[in-house]
């Protein structure tokens, strides 16, 4: 059992397999043409270029283009089950190799964004106690699990934005003076991203069973308003991001946890949009975090284009956007004491060219700004993969800026 859960659905053998399985879900359905198969080729077609102008023209909801394979493997599923509905004859048995094809256009999705690197990921082993923050409230030590001190995993209301998710430590309920991380997911994302994807809960436990139960406490927040939202980051017309994110989670933290008060310690970051969004909070408010996390970020605020953002979250002005653009602020900052004390990571996945292209950069004016940040890259692209490394490797960073590594 150990080993089906441990089975890759990423490595380059399951690639292998992924395409084969779609090569030949296609051909079932191709093999014999008929009018039928040219009307289910020609439904499908239309289907996917109103998907495709979507998601890459208007109303574009996510600044990333979409990789080819996920449409590619899109159309194809979408041409098997009209092939499916269309040829009576065949119906039964073009019905089960639909199924399998759709499942597989989500395992093809998958070896891009790469969120369930195993089979065990679906069902993933709870590390943590998971209670609401009512039952948080009433215990007196940490939670118990076949004898053992396990962390708590917390779902707290956050309005107006959706429930935050926290990690509280075994050794909170012995020590009050444990650092905050502030965790946002991308757009599409959630919440509960970090702990179902990015395993924050297992590289957490991982680090406080190796330092007899302390670790910070890691919250994960909602930056967007919704799964496909994608305010940037900004108080714009929908959402005060940057009020939520600087002001009102910093008192919903203090109000919910005993945890160190003393903001330099906290640190704020996230994915992809969560990455801008980290970057983007810090320079805009400095005194709310004194550390950032930016995985995978943009070069800016970003709602499809340039021209968009501006129109739409700046109501057209292109001052109100520098004045909150971090990489403008950053510039202006040359020189001054703003940002001093301030730390973070800029970290890309090597074959992210949107990032590896935005963060140096980035790092650069915030070095020049006075910050102590570093660049680097680990293998992969824009997916879970790169950040689930990037968040192992900067837990002691972020312990030890909080003041417990």
């Amino acid at each position: 059992m150990e080993g089906l859960r441990n089975f890759s659905l990423v490595s380059g053998d399951a690639s292998i397999a992924i395409y084969a399985i779609a090569v030949v879900t296609l051909l079932a359905a191709l093999v014999p043409p008929n009018r039928r198969t040219a009307w289910a080729g020609g439904a499908s077609l239309v289907v996917a270029a109103v998907v495709i102008f979507g998601l890459e023209v208007w109303p574009k909801p996510f600044p990333d283009s979409v990789p080819w394979m996920i449409y590619a493997s899109g159309a194809a599923a979408v041409f098997i089950v009209f092939s499916a509905i269309a040829q009576k004859g065949r119906r039964l048995v073009l019905g089960l190799v639909a199924v399998v094809a759709v499942a597989n256009a989500y395992l093809v999705s998958n070896l891009v964004y790469q969120q369930y690197p195993t089979a065990g990921s679906f069902y993933p082993v709870p590390v943590a106690s998971s209670v609401s923050v009512e039952k948080f409230t009433t215990l007196r030590r940490a939670p118990l699990n076949d004898g053992r001190e396990v962390a708590a995993l917390v779902t707290v209301p956050a309005g107006p934005m959706r429930d935050a998710v926290a990690y509280v430590p075994p050794a909170y309920w012995r020590n009050h003076d444990l650092p905050v991380v502030v965790l946002m997911a991308g757009s599409p994302g959630s919440p509960m991203d970090w702990f179902t994807k990015g395993d924050a809960a297992e590289a957490l436990d991982e680090y406080q069973a190796a330092h007899n139960g302390i670790a910070p406490v890691v919250i994960s927040v909602d930056a967007t308003g919704s799964e496909t939202g994608n305010p940037a980051c900004s108080d714009g017309p929908e959402y005060q991001v940057l009020t939520y994110l600087s002001e009102d989670i910093p008192q919903l933290i203090r109000d919910t946890f005993h945890v160190n008060e003393d903001q330099s310690t906290w640190t704020v970051g996230g994915l992809s949009y969560g990455g801008t969004c980290a970057l983007q909070v810090v320079t805009n408010h400095p005194e709310a975090y004194g550390t950032f996390l930016d995985f995978s970020g943009e070069a800016e605020p970003n709602v499809g284009s340039h021209d968009k953002t501006v129109q739409q979250i700046f109501g057209g002005s292109e001052e109100d956007f520098h004045n909150a653009n971090a990489a403008t602020l950053l510039a202006k900052a040359q020189g001054t004491p703003t940002y001093r004390g301030i730390a973070g990571r800029f970290i890309a996945g090597e074959d992210d060219h949107m990032s590896t292209a935005a963060l140096p950069h980035l790092n650069d004016l915030a070095r020049a700004a006075g910050m102590d940040t570093t660049y680097d890259t680990v293998p992969g692209a824009h997916s879970y993969g790169v950040w689930r490394v990037a968040w192992r490797d900067s837990l002691d960073f972020v312990a030890r800026r909080g003041g417990i590594g």
